[in-house]
């Protein structure tokens, strides 16, 4: 497809890119690079995955099957932010990640900076504008005291990448079970939403379960994971390959989906357990009622964000660790992004220590026809419409 003819006296030599973990990787990056390769044909497009606490680790290897000229880590930015400017015309966009790196690597290029973002927090001078998906984050970005002449309201990503997405066939399921992306999250979660899936089914036999697997996990994770060595004292279960499906110990069969299958198994299901991430968002766009989780067995082990992932991660630190995070997620009001979006509860939320059988209570009562018509009768408030074509129109036409 030709260029927009808006843009044809405009072109750009090169688009650098930048993001950080698996969410914005998925949804984030793809809408937004199929858009600017259409736009601008023959800029150099480079992706800089700057890899976080919060990342999988395995994301270079997913980020190779995206349209790019170039994908780089922080070594390759590190040597742009020390090099010349540029010489040709281009920009910065920041798809997920710390918006002074995106000031940075404006400053070093003398390219315009731009970033996108859920997070009213993030936001940075050096930055040309931030683009937000709507009028309540803009908002909020104001009242922490930023000139609303640099903030744009472009819509959401994720509703580009929900509506996207290449069909792909899912078996039929009725309760999904996703236990992440992040190796130290699947290690632990699998197993358990193993025996959550299994207290399920002794009570509502008819139900079918599939648990969505990321890609990014590598294959010996899964392997640890299926021991369910690592979660029996926490009532974990392992289980084993039968065919393409799981057998647990208690001899349910799961199916297993790949991860380009989650859209369509979403709009198929009845119910999704999870743990909080840009998953939960996806999941309330589908109209799919869940449950979040937040295991606290072992607090020590999850990614804190900023200085504080640092200061206690050394080994000595773990006790200090587990308090900080008790307290830090007893302060959180809500965990998914739909809850925080709405000011409510509506996908339910367990924090803390609790058991497969817990769990399991709750995700029979959220399956009730009363409570899942309640649940999407909520979500349909959320405020959500695409963004990538707005946010590449603007920042197309103030890359000038």
């Amino acid at each position: 497809m030709p260029p927009n003819k808006l843009h044809q006296g405009q072109m750009l030599d090169e688009i650098l890119l930048l993001t950080n973990g698996p969410g914005e990787l998925s949804t984030w990056v793809p809408p937004v690079l199929s858009r600017l390769r259409q736009e601008m044909p023959k800029a150099r497009i480079e992706l800089f995955l700057i890899r976080d606490q919060f990342a999988a680790g395995t994301e270079q290897a997913k980020a190779k099957g995206l349209w790019l000229d170039a994908l780089s880590g922080r070594a390759e930015l590190a040597r742009r932010l020390l090099g010349r400017k540029a010489r040709g015309r281009g920009m910065v966009l920041m798809l997920g990640g710390a918006p002074r790196d995106a000031a940075l690597l404006g400053r070093a290029t003398g390219y315009p900076a731009f970033s996108y973002t859920f997070d009213a927090r993030a936001h940075h001078p050096g930055l040309r504008a931030v683009l937000v998906d709507s009028e309540r984050t803009k908002a909020a970005m104001q009242a922490r005291g930023v000139n609303p002449a640099r903030i744009a309201v472009v819509g959401n990503l994720v509703v580009d990448a929900l509506k996207e997405s290449p069909v792909q066939p899912a078996p039929q399921a009725d309760v999904l079970l996703f236990a992440g992306s992040r190796p130290f999250a699947a290690r632990y979660l699998l197993g358990f939403l193993l025996a959550v899936a299994e207290q399920m089914a002794a009570r509502r036999p008819e139900l079918r379960f599939a648990w969505v697997r990321s890609r990014l996990l590598p294959e010996a994770v899964v392997a640890e994971a299926l021991e369910g060595g690592l979660v029996k004292d926490i009532g974990g279960v392992g289980a084993r390959w039968v065919g393409d499906r799981l057998q647990t110990s208690g001899g349910l069969e799961v199916a297993v989906l790949d991860e380009p299958q989650r859209y369509a198994a979403m709009r198929q299901a009845s119910l999704a357990i999870t743990i909080p991430g840009t998953n939960t968002l996806e999941l309330a766009l589908a109209g799919l009622p869940s449950l979040v989780l937040l295991p606290l067995h072992k607090p020590e082990m999850l990614p804190l964000e900023g200085i504080w992932h640092w200061l206690l991660s050394w080994p000595g630190a773990r006790n200090l660790k587990a308090g900080f995070v008790r307290r830090l997620v007893a302060q959180m009001p809500h965990l998914a992004l739909p809850n925080q979006w709405l000011d409510e509860r509506v996908f339910p939320e367990l924090r803390g220590i609790f058991s497969p059988a817990e769990v399991a209570a709750r995700g029979l009562e959220l399956l009730t026809p009363e409570r899942t018509q309640e649940v999407r009768a909520k979500l349909q408030r959320l405020e959500a419409s695409p963004g990538a074509d707005n946010l590449v129109e603007y920042v197309l036409e103030h890359s000038g």
